[in-house]
């Protein structure tokens, strides 16, 4: 759609050619919720950013997870959408 491609990893991998931006995948969970999109957006604080959802209404679904890359978070919206947070390292 965009220019991408797919690769398989453990979900197909979407490389958009950028060299910047949070590459996606396509995934199955095998359990409810069968259907559903995360998007992550990129921030320099993470508990900030969770903080400022939670004074707006939002819930923290996942708590800040360092992993290799850096720190995620999730967290719903108002109409129950799932946010990804994203810092990387470095």
């Amino acid at each position: 759609m965009a220019g991408g491609q797919a690769d398989r990893h453990p979900g197909p991998a979407i490389d958009t050619a950028s060299q910047e931006g949070i590459p996606g995948h396509i995934t199955s969970l095998g359990h409810e919720p069968q259907h559903y999109t995360i998007f992550y957006v990129e921030v320099d604080d993470v508990q900030a950013c969770l903080d400022k959802a939670s004074s707006l209404g939002g819930k923290t679904l996942v708590p800040p997870v360092k992993i290799p890359t850096g720190t995620f978070a999730w967290f719903s919206d108002l109409d129950g959408n799932t946010i990804g947070l994203l810092k990387r390292n470095g």
